[in-house]
C-alpha cells in the first residue's frame, strides 16, 4: 500500500496520483494541447466522447445499428476500462488533436463513468486532485420520479478550499432536452447524490426502492450496496466499470452472513471519507477484507450487455 494518509495535504495528495485505471501512460503527450479551464475540458470530451444511452435519431441522427454498420464495436467500445485505452481508441479513430471536436458519429461510444475518468485523468495529470464519484443525479428526472444512475468528476478547487462536483457528460443536447437550469460543471449540492447518500435515501423512506436501480431484480437497498462498494472502491484507488462489483456489492442472491454490517460500515466510511484518518482506514479495509477485495478470475458476466441494453 502506499504511503499513509495522515493530514489533509496527503489527502489531496492521494487524489493528485494516477491511478492504473486514470493513468493516460503512452498517451500523455495528447493532454499536453488542451485548454485548462474546466469548462473548456468538459467540451473537449464532449467532443470525444458520445453516451450509449443517448445515441438515436432523435438526439444525434443517427443509431447504435449504424454504427455497427461501420463496422463499429460498441461493446467494445464501452468496455475500455483506462484512460490509455481510450484515448489509443479516440485517436486511433482520427489522429487528430484531442482538442479539436469530432462529428457525433466518429466520437467513442462510453458512459458517464468515461468522460468522468478523462477528466479525472486530465486534472491528476496536471497537479489538481480530482476523484471519479458514483450514485445518482437528481436531475435527469426533475419531477423526483426516479434517481438515475450516474457517475461524475469531484476536483479540489484550491481558491475556494472545496470539493467542486462537475457533469462533464452533459453536452448542448443532453441539456435542452433536460431544459437544466444550472451550471453542469459546479453542480448544486443537492442535484448528486453520492453512494452512501443513494443508500441513505432509500433506507430513510426518502425514494420508492423500485425508482433507483435497474428492472425489479437489482432495484432499492441492494443496488445501493452496490453503489457504496463501487464508490469506496474508487475513492481507494481503482475507478471501476460500471457494472463491476463483487461480495457485498453483487446481486441479492449472493448474500452473505454480517452483510449487512459491512453495509453499514461502508456508509459510515462514505459519510466521512474526506477525514484523512477515514479515507486510511477504507483503503485498509479494502485490501483485507474479503467481501471488498476483487476476487481472482473475476468476471461481471453479461452485465455490461445488459447496462448497454437497458
Amino acid at each position: 500500500m502506499a504511503k499513509r494518509i495522515e493530514t489533509h495535504d496527503d489527502l489531496l495528495d492521494f487524489y493528485r496520483a494516477q491511478t492504473e485505471v486514470s493513468d493516460p501512460a503512452s498517451q500523455a503527450f495528447a493532454y499536453e494541447t488542451l485548454p485548462g479551464e474546466v469548462a473548456a475540458l468538459c467540451a473537449v470530451l464532449q467532443g470525444l466522447l458520445i453516451h450509449m444511452w443517448w445515441i438515436g435519431e432523435k438526439t444525434y441522427g443517427f443509431t447504435r445499428q449504424d454504427l455497427e454498420e461501420d463496422g463499429r464495436d460498441v461493446l467494445d467500445e464501452i468496455g475500455l476500462r483506462t484512460a490509455e485505452q481510450m484515448i489509443d481508441k479516440i485517436l486511433a479513430m482520427d489522429a487528430r488533436p484531442l482538442a479539436e471536436p469530432r462529428e457525433a458519429r466518429r466520437r467513442l461510444v462510453g458512459n458517464c463513468r468515461d468522460y468522468t475518468l478523462l477528466l479525472v485523468s486530465i486534472l491528476r495529470h496536471r497537479g489538481v486532485p480530482a476523484r471519479a464519484r458514483t450514485g445518482a443525479g437528481r436531475y435527469f428526472y426533475p419531477d423526483g420520479s426516479r434517481l438515475e444512475d450516474h457517475w461524475i468528476c469531484e476536483w479540489w478547487n484550491a481558491a475556494d478550499e472545496r470539493w467542486q462536483q462537475t457533469d462533464a457528460q452533459l453536452d448542448d443536447v443532453m441539456k435542452q432536452a433536460m431544459a437544466l437550469p444550472f451550471d453542469a460543471t459546479d453542480l448544486p449540492s443537492d442535484q448528486f447524490l453520492t453512494g452512501w447518500q443513494c443508500h441513505d435515501e432509500v433506507a430513510e423512506g426518502r425514494i420508492e426502492p423500485k425508482r433507483i436501480g435497474y428492472g425489479e431484480d437489482f432495484a432499492g437497498l441492494a443496488y445501493t450496496r452496490h453503489k457504496m462498494l463501487v464508490d469506496l472502491v474508487s475513492l481507494t484507488g481503482e475507478e471501476l466499470l460500471p457494472w463491476a462489483g463483487w461480495g457485498v456489492g453483487s446481486f441479492p442472491e449472493r448474500a452473505e452472513p454480517g452483510d449487512d454490517e459491512l453495509a453499514d460500515r461502508i456508509f459510515r466510511l462514505l459519510r466521512s471519507i474526506d477525514e484523512p484518518s477515514v479515507l486510511q482506514e477504507a483503503r485498509e479495509l479494502i485490501a483485507s477484507h474479503p467481501r471488498l477485495r476483487r476476487l481472482e478470475g473475476y468476471d461481471p458476466g453479461p452485465f455490461r450487455q445488459e447496462w448497454l441494453d437497458a
